[in-house]
């Protein structure tokens, strides 16, 4: 005995979440909507009939929260080549949006820019420091000889003065 019929609307949103990018389970569904998980099961094989689900692909829910950084860029790696209408089928068969993916692609080319900048700034702060080392250097070994050079000519004005010291007294 069939039960009350369920109104279109409810139906409508159900499907809608059935396909991609939501891709809920039939779970989820039954119990957003209150109705019974049989219906949606019901729904899914039409969608397989007509031909807006893939029969055999299965297909998860993408809570986009939770995806790695290491997946989203991934995913711009692999769709990075791709044209408008390769993106939005591959966006279809994972179960994200067009926007999503360009958005992560603009973070990615972001962190690239900035990381660049980073080794620029690096770079030069390095080369920077390794010039005042260079010039600490030569400052310390002309000091260390202008030292060496005072402390000979103390030395031989002591043997000097000893000397002449010596003679005076002969």
């Amino acid at each position: 005995m069939p039960g009350q019929p369920i109104p279109s609307e409810l139906k409508e949103k159900g499907l809608i979440w059935l396909l991609p990018p939501y891709c809920w389970s039939h779970r989820q569904i039954a119990r957003k909507l209150k109705i019974s998980a049989s219906v949606v099961s019901k729904w899914k094989c039409e969608l397989v009939e007509q031909g807006l689900l893939p029969e055999n692909e299965k297909i998860t829910s993408v809570d986009v929260e939770d995806w790695t950084p290491e997946r989203r860029f991934s995913v711009v790696l692999e769709t990075a080549t791709l044209s408008e209408m390769e993106l939005a089928d591959y966006c279809r068969r994972t179960g994200l949006f067009v926007e999503q993916v360009k958005e992560w692609r603009a973070i990615s080319i972001q962190a690239h820019e900035k990381k660049l900048t980073e080794n620029i700034r690096t770079d030069r702060a390095l080369r920077d420091a390794k010039n005042k080392l260079r010039e600490l250097e030569k400052e310390l070994k002309r000091k260390d000889k202008a030292l060496a050079e005072a402390a000979a000519l103390l030395i031989l004005r002591e043997k000097f003065n000893a000397l002449w010291d010596n003679s005076e007294e002969d």
